[in-house]
This record gives structure tokens, sequence and C-alpha cells, in this order.
């Protein structure tokens, strides 16, 4: 067995540590969603939506301009002066942030959505503050190749939130509990943070770093605003719409269609630091379709095993009153399956000189999401943000591969791949029918292996060998 090389371990470590801040919310769901009321899970869900807009305000992108300036520094004590200065700069927006929070929460209330409490706002916003003090000491040990330091602090807060969160429902604490075990990990989190950052490069503030940061960060800021029109404002659009009751059922949905995410996440994080290397090496355009198609094979197949072990896992895990998120699954896993699509078709796009098609399809994406979530929102209830989800994210996937296909054409089997995908979104259509416990198991057995045994057919990826597979370990 080949041992793995440190740049294989950092890879797992980051991957590892990804995946478990966002799996854990996931474990948590059963003990959560029985302990809160459903009104209240909604609310939670409105909550987690103000905080993936707010993270994006309060943060300004210095995440980014961390990478930028830093990484175009060559020597180490300027690296460091560098680091400094932007990780100061994320000091005073937090010092601006929490007193002004605090003051203009009550003001706030009457536009946030889901009936916040002023408390509870309060607690979501001193969050928010803290957050640039942890994304920017996270991205320093990223830089630092201290994987192990990244992994120990990001999950060891996940795993403290969610102890804190048990202690304080079982408290009877409600909402109010889960926000107050959200604040303490975060100022756990962030207190370590700063004390490694500090440690390594102390404190330091230059007026023109500052600016020049800014500058650069704000098309990066407005980008994630974007984002949000396909992450988050669709909570905010359902609770204008229907009720929290429905905003719990569709965030239950929710989490269970990040799983596609997240079951792909170690191909990505194999595929997307090598992608450029394989373009551009021998036979590249070659080498990067093919491993494309085998990350579009593994999406569909993931897919599809989520759309039928979510319903069951649904029935067996939560109370009762949640089983109405067993039928909202399938669109969102499609539009999760389409968003990952176009994550990997769309490297075309950025082997140009520019940015500006990625931008302009993003931006492209964020007004028809805005548009359609509240036109079908309001016409057509829970199923309607669902359907401008999906579309949206449909949208988006062709958007990517026409223009990839325009800019650096690569040489993908379309009627191969379009044939595997209806075959594959036909059976996340199988999968919202009434099927017994034991027939919907066996369905999540055969069903991607179909998809599997079609995509061979197809070519999309070669037969398995356990002799080559063996040679390959060996």
């Amino acid at each position: 067995m080949k041992t793995m090389t440190p740049m294989m371990k950092q890879t797992l470590l980051y991957g590892s540590s990804i995946a478990l801040m966002k799996g854990i919310s996931l474990l948590m769901l059963p003990f959560i969603t029985h302990h809160l009321p459903q009104a209240e899970f909604g609310k939670l869900e409105i909550v987690s939506s103000i905080a993936a807009l707010g993270s994006i305000l309060v943060g300004l992108g210095l995440e980014d301009a961390l990478y930028r300036f830093v990484g175009g520094q060559n020597e180490a004590n300027e690296r460091k002066r560098m680091a400094a200065r932007i990780f100061t700069l994320t000091l005073v927006v937090g010092a601006f942030v929490v007193p002004a929070g605090w003051m203009l929460a009550a003001w706030l209330d009457a536009f946030v959505p889901g009936g916040l409490s002023t408390y509870q706002l309060r607690l979501v916003l001193l969050m928010l503050a803290l957050e640039g003090c942890i994304a920017v000491p996270l991205g320093w040990l990223r830089m630092q190749n201290r994987a192990t330091a990244f992994f120990t602090v990001a999950v060891g807060r996940a795993l403290l939130h969610a102890g804190l969160t048990v202690v304080m429902l079982l408290m009877g604490r409600g909402i109010d509990g889960v926000l107050e075990a959200g604040v303490i990990a975060a100022i756990t989190q962030s207190v370590l943070l700063t004390a490694l950052q500090i440690k390594d490069t102390g404190f330091g503030f230059s007026k023109d770093v500052s600016k020049q940061a800014l500058i650069y960060s704000l098309p990066i800021m407005a980008s994630g605003l974007m984002a949000f029109s396909l992450n988050g404002l669709d909570r905010w659009v359902l609770a204008d719409v229907a009720s929290l009751e429905d905003v719990a059922q569709f965030g239950v949905a929710a989490k269970f269609a990040l799983a596609v995410v997240l079951l792909l996440q170690p191909f990505g994080m194999w595929w997307m630091p090598k992608r450029f290397d394989t373009l551009y090496g021998d036979n590249g355009r070659e080498n990067a379709t093919r491993f494309t198609n085998y990350g579009l094979t593994l999406g569909m197949i993931i897919a599809v095993i989520v759309a039928f072990s979510a319903p069951v896992a649904i029935q067996l895990l939560l109370p009762e009153s949640y089983m109405m998120a067993a039928q909202f699954t399938a669109l969102l896993i499609a539009a999760a399956l389409f968003k990952e699509i176009a994550e990997l078709i769309n490297l075309g796009s950025y082997a140009g000189e520019t940015s500006y098609a990625q931008l302009a399809i993003n931006a492209i994406s964020a007004v028809v999401a805005f548009g359609t979530l509240w036109m079908w929102g309001e016409e057509y209830g829970v199923y309607g943000i669902l359907a401008a989800l999906a579309f949206t994210q449909g949208l988006r996937m062709v958007m990517f591969f026409c223009v990839s296909q325009h800019l650096y054409y690569l040489p993908y089997p379309i009627f191969s791949l379009l044939f595997i995908l209806a075959f594959s979104l036909l059976w996340l259509s199988v999968s919202q029918f009434e099927w017994s416990m034991i027939t919907r198991i066996t369905l999540t057995a055969l069903a991607p292996l179909s998809v599997f045994m079609l995509a061979q057919k197809l070519g999309l990826v070669p037969p398995l060998s356990l002799q080559k597979l063996r040679g390959q370990a060996a």
C-alpha cells in the first residue's frame, strides 16, 4: 500500500474538517427536531440564512484578500506583516459591528422574517461580528500548511457547539439556548485563533493596505451576495409566503440534499487542485474530460442514493410531523446535483484570461433566482420555491457549460451525458412515489447500480476490474 504524501494528508484533513463541520449539523438533526417545536426549528432556519448573509457582509471578503496580498509576498517577514495588517482590519470591523449590532438589533427586527426576538437577533449579530476574527486566522493556518491545527480548531468548534446545544435543549432553553451555544462556541474559537494569530504575526495596521484590501474584496463580497439568492433567500421568501412550519420542513429536506455535496466533496478535494495541471498537460483536453466524466457520474450516483435513502432516514429518525419534508427532497437534490455539475464543467470558463464570464453567469442566476423565488413562491408556495431553485441551478449549469465550451472547448460526449442525466432525474422522480420500506431500501441499492452500469455502457467510466484496483493500491 502506498504511503500518503504530505499533500494528500493535508487535503484529507481539510476535506474532512469541512465535511465534519457540515455533517455534524445533519447528525444533530434528529435530536434537535425532537426537542424543538416545528415553528422554532423554522426560526432556526431563518437564523442560518441571516448568518449566511451576515457573514458575507461582515467578512467583507477579507479572507480572500489575505490569500491575494500575503500570497504576493515572497519574504517571510513581509508575509507576516501583511497578514497582521489584514487581521487587524478584521478586528477593527468586528469592534464596530459588536456595539452597532447590539444597538440596531431592535430596529433591524422589523425587517427580518420569522419573528425573531431582539435578544435572538443580538446573539446572531454577535456571532457574525466574530466571523472575521475566525475566517482570516483559519485562512492563515491554511497558508502555513498547518492542516492539523485547522482541523482541530474547526471541528472542535462544531463539536463544542453540538455538545452545548444538547445541554441547552435538555435544560429547556429552546432556540435561545441553541443560539447561546453558538455564541459560546464562536467566542471560544475566536479567542483561540486570535491567540494563535498574534503569536505568529502580531498586530499591524496600514491605511493603504486596508484600502487596497477593501477595494479588492468588494467584488468578492458582491459575488457572495449573488450566491445568497440561491442559498438563503429561499427561507426568507418561504417565511413570507407560507409559515415557519413550512420553513422547518424545507430546512430538513435541504439538510438531506446537502448530503450530495458532502459525499461528492472528496472527489472535488482531489480533482480541483490538479485539474489545470491535467488540462495543460499531455493530452490535456482528453484527460480533463475523462476525469470530469468520472466526477459527473459519481455525482449522479450519489444524488440517486440520497433521493431514495433520505425519505427512509426522515421516517425512521425524525418526528412524524416532519414527514412532509420527504416530499421536498427530490427537487432540492436535483438543484444540488445541478450545482455540483456546474462546478465540474466550468473548467473552460476558468481557463481564460479573466473571470468576467463567471461573474456574468452568477449575476444572471441571481436575478433569475430572485424573480422566480418571489413569483413562483407567492403563486405555488413551497413547491414554487423548490421549482425556482431547481430551475435556476439548472439554468446556471447550462450557461456554464455553453460559455466554458465557447472559451475552451473540451470533447465531452454530450449525448451520453444528457442521456445519463435524464436517466438519473427519472430515478429522482421515481423516488417520490409511495414505496414500502423494503422496496425503497432495495431501490436505494439497485437504482444507483443501474446508473453506474449505464455509465459503463456509454463509456463514461471504465469497467470495474478488481485486479486493476489491487494494482493501483499496491
